[in-house]
């Protein structure tokens, strides 16, 4: 699996109490997979932009 990629990023949000805009406006490598780590974050606060806008149910 690639959860060893990803946790070191997500333990430091953690420990920091960082909350999505704070990951959000994080810089992440790319490309990387810890990229999606931010870009969750961003679709979560609505600012993503690589991702077309989903249609509200």
């Amino acid at each position: 699996t690639h959860a060893g990629d990803l946790i070191g990023e997500v333990c430091l949000a953690v420990e920091m109490g960082a909350d999505p805009t704070d990951i959000g406006k994080t810089i992440h490598p790319h490309p990387t997979l810890g990229e999606s780590v931010g870009m969750a974050a961003e679709v979560f606060e609505g600012a993503c932009t690589d991702l077309p806008p989903q249609k509200k149910k």
